[in-house]
């Protein structure tokens, strides 16, 4: 069993990401035509900021999906807060594209890496969530009362979805 945060950075060095990442979601895609007629479920995919390099990768993840018969809204893609800053501009260009042809927009483990309150302002998210070091001890700690109640409220303001992981 191989954690992704020990397999991903070989497949980027190696220059196999993309391969990788298309082989995944055509896999992704034949299992779903399997169960799209279940009501309302979403597939994650999350995304390496070296994916969000490639422009295109909007339009060929929505190629790829058409070519199975699904729809774009059934997929959540997902970047980490961290991923989300590597490249600012180029990732909102990236989370625009996919925003525009109907993808839902995930940013995870917000509150982990040095994203303010006014970069997230301009990204254009479905879902914020919030990292499971706050979640953890928000009953014992106040300050992490405080840090997710403010998370909440931004997100709020944004229309966003809060996921809070780490509940159990």
């Amino acid at each position: 069993n191989v954690r992704p945060d020990v397999f991903i950075p070989v497949i980027e060095e190696h220059g196999l990401i993309g391969d990788v990442t298309n082989w995944i979601l055509n896999k992704i895609c034949e299992e779903c035509q399997i169960l799209k007629n279940i009501k309302d479920f979403k597939i994650s995919i999350n995304l390496s900021a070296k994916q969000l390099n490639n422009l295109n990768l909007a339009k060929e993840f929505s190629d790829t999906i058409a070519k199975y018969g699904l729809k774009n809204e059934m997929f959540i893609i997902e970047i980490t807060e961290t991923t989300m800053m590597k490249n600012a501009s180029v990732t909102k260009i990236n989370l625009d594209n996919f925003n525009k042809l109907g993808f839902i927009i995930s940013v995870d483990d917000f509150g982990t890496g040095y994203a303010s309150y006014a970069r997230l302002k301009n990204v254009s998210a479905d879902i914020l969530k919030i990292d499971g070091s706050f979640i953890r001890n928000i009953v014992s700690n106040s300050l992490d009362y405080q840090i997710v109640a403010s998370i909440c409220h931004l997100a709020r303001m944004k229309k966003m979805m809060v996921v809070a992981e780490y509940v159990e």
